[in-house]
């Protein structure tokens, strides 16, 4: 039984939900003397939705970043809001599209926990807001696919 517990313990310090809405695998990269950090994870709302905010106490500011192609060359701009289709897993980093933590208070830490807030909104304006933990890893990944951090 004592095991049992323990597994419902980590599995929930892995995913966080709210009603419709479950976010999983939050992380993000630290770096020396940075001013600014990547944050992935996925999400998945049970109802068809947008992601119109996040919010974090480390970061003056925290952007949802879409890609562009414009006449072959990508592109990174802050966008107003991100389509979660209904019951479809959207991955935050992976593909292109990405969070950035921006003005960060102080340097982000490997084996830190950053706090996240994020408001999904629904089709009939209910928002929904989801409390998410996103582990900081060290900046080891490539550069190609982190190298937008000087946003």
């Amino acid at each position: 039984m004592r095991y049992a517990i323990v597994i419902v313990m980590l599995f929930c310090a892995a995913q966080a939900w709210a009603e419709n809405v479950v976010v999983s695998d939050a992380s993000a990269r630290h770096g020396t003397g940075q001013e600014s950090a990547a944050v992935r994870f996925s999400i998945t709302s049970k109802k068809e939705a947008r992601l119109v905010a996040i919010v974090s106490p480390v970061a003056g500011a925290v952007e949802i970043h879409g890609m562009t192609h414009d006449n072959g060359v990508m592109k990174m701009r802050a966008i107003a809001f991100l389509p979660l289709p209904a019951g479809k897993m959207v991955k935050l980093g992976a593909s292109g599209n990405h969070v950035m933590l921006l003005n960060l208070k102080n340097p982000l830490k490997a084996g830190e926990s950053v706090p996240l807030t994020i408001t999904v909104e629904f089709s009939d304006k209910r928002k929904e807001k989801v409390n998410v933990s996103a582990e900081v890893k060290p900046l080891t990944a490539s550069r190609d696919e982190h190298g937008h951090h000087t946003h």
